[in-house]
Parts: C-alpha cells; sequence; structure tokens
C-alpha cells in the first residue's frame, strides 16, 4: 500500500520533468545546428529541408509538453482535494473521538434511529469511525477490494458491526456522490447481506482477566520461606527477652 502511494505521488514529478526535458531539447536545437554548420562538408539546402521538416515535428513536441503540463495540473488538482478531505475528515474525526470521551455530547450528533441506548450510542459512533477509516483508506487507492472485504467479513460477524450498518447503509447509500465512494458503499453492503445470509451474529466473548500464576515451588523458594519464618521468630524471642530482663530489674 506505501508503494502504491508513493507511485502516485512520484507521477506528476515525472511528468514535470518529462516536459522540462522536452523543452530544454527545442531551446537547444538552433545551438545544435549552428554547431553543425560550422563544421565542413555539410550541404546547407539539405540542412534547410532537414530543418523545415523538423518544424512540423517541433510543432508535435510542443504539443505534447502542453498535454503534459495539463496533465500534470490535473493530477495536482486532484491531490489537493484529497489533502483537503483528509483535513476535514479529520476534523470529523476529532468531533466524534470528543463525544465519546464525553457522553453528554452525544446528544448534540441527534438521535440514533430513536434509540436513547447511550452505551450503544458510543459503539455506533466508534463503528462509524473505522468505516470511515477504511473509506479514506479506499478513496486515496491504499485498501484494494480483495482487502476491504476481509475487514467487511470480520466486522459483520459481530452483533455490533451489523447492527451499525443496518443503520447507517440507507443514509451512506444517499450522502455518496463519487463513483469510488458510491463503489466502497457496494462493497461493504454486499459483504453485509453475504454475513447476514450466512447466519446468526457472534455475540463477543467478554474479556476475562489473565489468571496470576502463584509462586513457584522449589528449594529455592522454600529457603526463602524459611528465612522469613526464622527471622520473624528470632525477632519474636529477642523481643521477649528484653521484656523479660526489663522486668526483673524494674523488680529489683
Amino acid at each position: 500500500m506505501v508503494t502504491s502511494l508513493a507511485r502516485r505521488s512520484a507521477t506528476p514529478t515525472a511528468l514535470l520533468l518529462a516536459v522540462l526535458a522536452v523543452l530544454v531539447a527545442v531551446l537547444l536545437t538552433p545551438l545544435g545546428l549552428l554547431w553543425i554548420g560550422d563544421r565542413p562538408g555539410y550541404d546547407w539546402p539539405l540542412l534547410g529541408n532537414v530543418g523545415q521538416a523538423y518544424g512540423a515535428a517541433s510543432a508535435i513536441l510542443a504539443a505534447l509538453a502542453l498535454i503534459g503540463v495539463v496533465v500534470s495540473l490535473i493530477v495536482q488538482a486532484r491531490e489537493a482535494k484529497a489533502a483537503r478531505e483528509q483535513a476535514l475528515r479529520a476534523l470529523h474525526t476529532d468531533l466524534l473521538k470528543m463525544a465519546i470521551d464525553a457522553p453528554d455530547l452525544l446528544e448534540c450528533w441527534g438521535p440514533i434511529e430513536e434509540s436513547t441506548d447511550l452505551a450503544w450510542f458510543r459503539r455506533h459512533v466508534y463503528s462509524n469511525l473505522i468505516v470511515t477509516h477504511w473509506q479514506l483508506m479506499w478513496e486515496v487507492d491504499t485498501l484494494s477490494e480483495a482487502h476491504l472485504e476481509v475487514l467487511a467479513d470480520q466486522f459483520f460477524k459481530g452483533v455490533s458491526g451489523r447492527r451499525f450498518w443496518a443503520e447507517a447503509r440507507g443514509p451512506r447509500m444517499k450522502a455518496e456522490t463519487s463513483r469510488r465512494a458510491r463503489r466502497f458503499t457496494s462493497v461493504m453492503d454486499r459483504r453485509y447481506q453475504r454475513a447476514v445470509a450466512a447466519g446468526p451474529a457472534v455475540d463477543a466473548a467478554p474479556l476475562r482477566p489473565e489468571p496470576v500464576d502463584p509462586l513457584p515451588s522449589g528449594p529455592a523458594t522454600h529457603l526463602a520461606r524459611g528465612v522469613v519464618i526464622g527471622g520473624g521468630v528470632a525477632l519474636a524471642g529477642h523481643y521477649l527477652v528484653r521484656r523479660f530482663t526489663a522486668r526483673r530489674n524494674s523488680r529489683r
């Protein structure tokens, strides 16, 4: 995915370099003709005929250079638009994160299918972040259709994924305007329909805390325990002897 993105970013640069090379070659052509004319044994009428023929070739090269400039500008405009969309989606993600961290802000987004379940509201918002992240990767061509199908199949195995798409598929299908965005929604909906036809969703098992291993048993452990117990007994005996001696001294 990183290689594909780097290749797409290098395309405008390569086109610009090619256009500059062609323009430099056209500008240096008269100097080349002068250098050839200074050498003896060349027929200038023949060179004139070649120059006239080259005039048509230079016009074709100029047209190709102009086409290269136009293509480069179009690619740069698309990349600028993609950068603006990424910035807007980053802002949208920050707003959703604020709503997840502060549940009282969720009301500002309006109800979801008339649901009053706050826990589901937060899961819905988080699921939307996941799908939006996939769509952004899809639109910048770093997520293939096969990879998207694998992610969607895993997503729709659970109850939360199916419930989210059942609520969001209608608005998403109406809101998408670009051909690539509609293709993304179509792939997601197709995998959703397939998951529903395959059977009920799998409930997520609750996370259980890992069992704490008991203290290892062995000769070293037993020796350490004996030292601790022996030290405690010695301290207690020393304390009792001191108290007994102090009492005897006080009676005298």
